[in-house]
């Protein structure tokens, strides 16, 4: 099968073209579906793992080597949650016809190494193979025990060892609030006795992202939402009782977001009240305005086109750095800020892949 080479080099911010004599001979074999949308989780000593949602492919690699470390594919990755503190990451996976939760060693010896392999009930598996459904499992706490919780389109659900039926489960009336035609489930994220359900609502070939908090340790109290203006993507963390949102509008016209209001690109929410704790606003300047924003190691890159400017900002909103666009031929992914360098991936009109390191003047 043809490859992309996915390469490392330390440049000044220039066109993929311009730097691509200075590649290393170390690289990265990727297939030719890898597309600039892998999440990234960093890791300790400049590692980082690269998960496909989209391909259900995930790749543990040296960003400093540009050596793979580990990889694997499955029929299809639920979730993943990496454990820094003990050196675990742990994936619940579709792996030949069964649920399985993998753990596997981040450490710097053993990347990679399968910890444990457990295989839950059928009748868990079954409930969600094929229907849309989203899993998210969380790592037990002082206050609450390990948990696989299950977005439905019409419920969200919360299992517990030995996961053969729900312990909770509740009803979010997200089409019936908001008057949508379809409300689908789109991404599900616990932390602690948090719950943190993603839907994109539709109506009139328009679409809002709506974000629903239940709280658990109160399962029959009414859950609170957050919504975004129409027609913006978003994507959602969960970091210290917050929920971290961040934004891109790409669509355009003739059904991209309006230009009568500012818009969040980047917004923090306290979990238990969803109040904002912080919002770095945007207003656009007309419909084809676009941008991109990215939250990654504490830290936030935002591409605005209709400045030109590519922005990194900490997780408070103080601005660290930001420069002019030089090229349109390239996209970039960002990885993070560590040391004085930006670590990116940049993707050239060729589809062709580098991990670049720039140094920050």
């Amino acid at each position: 099968m043809k490859k992309w080479i996915l390469t490392i080099v330390l440049l000044l911010l220039l066109p993929v073209q311009a730097f691509a004599a200075n590649s290393t001979d170390d690289h990265l074999s990727f297939p030719e579906d890898f597309h600039i949308d892998t999440q990234i989780v960093n890791l300790p000593h400049d590692q980082a793992v690269l998960v496909d949602m989209a391909k259900y492919h995930i790749e543990m690699v040296d960003l400093n080597t540009s050596k793979s470390l580990w990889k694997q594919s499955y029929d299809r990755i639920f979730s993943y949650d990496v454990l820094i503190g003990s050196n675990k990451m742990v994936l619940l996976v579709d792996h030949k016809s069964s649920l399985q939760k993998i753990t596997l060693s981040t450490a710097k010896a053993t990347m990679g190494k399968v910890l444990s392999t457990t295989t839950l009930p059928q009748t868990l598996y079954q409930s969600v193979a094929g229907n849309g459904s989203q899993l998210d499992w969380s790592a037990p706490t002082a206050t609450t025990k390990e948990q696989i919780v299950v977005q439905s389109t019409k419920q969200l659900s919360v299992y517990q060892a030995p996961w053969k039926k729900a312990v909770l489960s509740t009803t979010p009336s997200i089409q019936q609030t908001f008057n949508y035609e379809n409300a689908t489930p789109y991404q599900v994220n616990t932390q602690s006795h948090y719950v943190v359900a993603q839907y994109n609502g539709s109506s009139l070939m328009q679409s809002q992202n709506v974000f629903y908090i239940w709280d658990t340790a109160h399962p029959t109290a009414k859950g609170k939402t957050i919504t975004t203006p129409w027609n913006i993507d978003a994507d959602f963390q969960l970091q210290n009782n917050e929920l971290i949102l961040y934004t891109t509008n790409i669509k355009g016209n003739p059904l991209g977001a309006n230009t009568d209001k500012p818009f969040p690109v980047y917004a923090r929410y306290h979990l238990a009240t969803a109040q904002p704790t912080y919002e770095m606003m945007r207003t656009l300047a007309d419909r084809d305005a676009e941008w991109t924003t990215d939250y990654n190691n504490n830290q936030v890159f935002l591409v605005d086109d209709s400045e030109q400017k590519n922005y990194l900002y900490d997780r408070n909103g103080k601005e660290i750095w930001q420069m002019s666009k030089t090229s349109d031929n390239t996209v970039s992914k960002f990885i993070k800020y560590e040391n004085g360098l930006l670590y990116m991936i940049v993707e050239n009109l060729d589809h062709q892949f580098s991990i670049v390191k720039q140094p920050l003047l």
